[in-house]
């Protein structure tokens, strides 16, 4: 009886092996960084570092203090793509009825004193849609909403690529 309980203990304690192809090994704790920047749009790059830290906080694995595990984010670019091009009334000037903002970026996970990488994400890029208005102030105030929020869903969907959940690299714009 008691072998059996036992063999019991140690079939479910061993579970079935299965391990994350792109989660860490065991939980650790990052903290955030930010890399190589090669856009000119500070926000973004702000964004993309809140939108990871904001991730890592939410699963309690956000880490204070200069030593340990590190998220470092890079930041790629931002894309602009036409959604559709109309001629507004009495203007024989076609203007786009909207676009698509998107912002690529990329996280490594870098252990102090690491050579190399324990993990890199490659390139996730996110998109945001906005629609065109005729006030070129509205519009740039608009834009540059849509290049922040599609910064943070980047670095949210990086840090989720960090803790090893399942996130696809792009979206559709």
């Amino acid at each position: 009886m008691f072998c059996s309980l036992v063999g019991l203990w140690v079939a479910l304690e061993s579970g079935c092996g299965y391990r994350s192809l792109y989660g860490q090994p065991r939980a650790e704790r990052l903290q955030v960084q930010v890399g190589q920047v090669l856009i000119p749009e500070a926000l973004a790059v702000q964004s993309v570092a809140s939108g990871a830290r904001s991730e890592l906080s939410a699963a309690g694995m956000l880490a204070s203090g200069a030593d340990g595990p590190r998220l470092v984010v890079d930041v790629l670019r931002v894309d602009e793509l036409s959604r559709g091009i109309h001629v507004q009334d009495g203007t024989s000037q076609p203007s786009a009825a909207g676009m698509s903002i998107a912002v690529t970026a990329r996280g490594r996970v870098l252990r102090v004193g690491a050579p190399e990488p324990q993990l890199d994400t490659g390139d996730v890029r996110r998109a945001v849609q906005l629609s065109g208005d005729s006030d070129p102030r509205a519009d740039s105030e608009a834009y540059d909403q849509a290049v922040r929020d599609a910064a943070e869903r980047a670095g949210r969907a990086i840090a989720r690529a960090a803790l090893g959940i399942p996130e696809p690299a792009d979206e559709a714009p």
